[in-house]
């Protein structure tokens, strides 16, 4: 039996955060969350991952954007895709998230099937045998 792969939820409504943990579970993955952005820097340094779900519009001095940022320096995040989602309208917000180290952009609120094929997409082992 393979050990299931562990995604960082990272949102500070709790509705959002269970929507998501729950569309992931689905689709075989562990979550961990994370209410804030100090949290979520925290608890990625601490916790081997494979994946980082980040919305960018957290309260206090460390914002989705500021967290981003502080995963990207630490080595063992190195690699780790982090998928920023937002349901901001302003379209200057996606080129921030990708300037602040993420590698997707989702929309709020969550499509399943979109969630999936970004997943798919970061994740899936590239090379051969």
């Amino acid at each position: 039996m393979t050990a299931l792969r562990t995604v960082l939820v990272v949102d500070d409504d709790a509705e959002s955060r269970r929507l998501a943990v729950r569309l992931l579970e689905e689709i075989g993955w562990r979550a961990v969350e994370a209410s804030d952005g100090r949290a979520a820097v925290e608890l990625a340094g601490r916790v081997p991952l494979d994946l980082v779900l980040l919305d960018l519009r957290l309260p206090g001095e460390v914002d989705g954007l500021r967290a981003a940022s502080l995963m990207r320096q630490n080595p063992a995040l190195y690699g780790v895709p982090i998928i920023a989602v937002s349901a901001s309208p302003y379209k200057d917000f996606r080129h921030r998230a990708f300037a602040a180290g993420c590698t997707a952009f989702l929309s709020k609120p969550i499509n399943l099937k979109e969630l999936q094929h970004q997943v798919e997409l970061l994740t899936f082992p590239r090379g051969g045998p």
